[in-house]
């Protein structure tokens, strides 16, 4: 849970269906990609700019070293900031949906048990 929403208050019980959509799955568990694609993209463009920078300069691709190392740590730092922020805005989104649910409850009827039939 983030820190927007550890706990939930509900004054309207006939909108709880809606607000437990909205509740993180504790049993979902990332994929390894997922999880560390921003590190992956980024320190590995880190590493990128500057062979491409020496490639364009007629230098081997390999040439300051120092240089590679600097852009894939900060590369890394990035990514970090990135995760945070993307987490701090899923995490604002959340908690405003649920106050528009909690706020409007008559917009959020519950829904009923819909049959559909596949017509040949």
């Amino acid at each position: 849970m983030s820190k927007h929403h550890s706990y939930e208050l509900s004054e309207h019980p006939e909108v709880q269906w809606a607000l437990d959509l909205l509740k993180p799955d504790p049993t979902h568990e990332s994929s390894m990609l997922s999880k560390y694609s921003p590190e992956i993209a980024l320190m590995l463009s880190g590493f990128a700019i500057p062979s491409f920078t020496n490639i364009y300069n007629n230098k081997p691709f390999y040439a300051g070293i120092q240089r590679h190392i600097m852009f894939v740590a900060g590369g890394y730092v990035l990514s970090q900031f990135v995760k945070k922020l993307v987490d701090n805005y899923q995490a604002e989104r959340d908690t405003k949906l649920r106050d528009y649910i909690i706020r409007h409850p008559e917009l959020f009827p519950e829904p009923g048990n819909a049959l559909f039939f596949i017509l040949n």
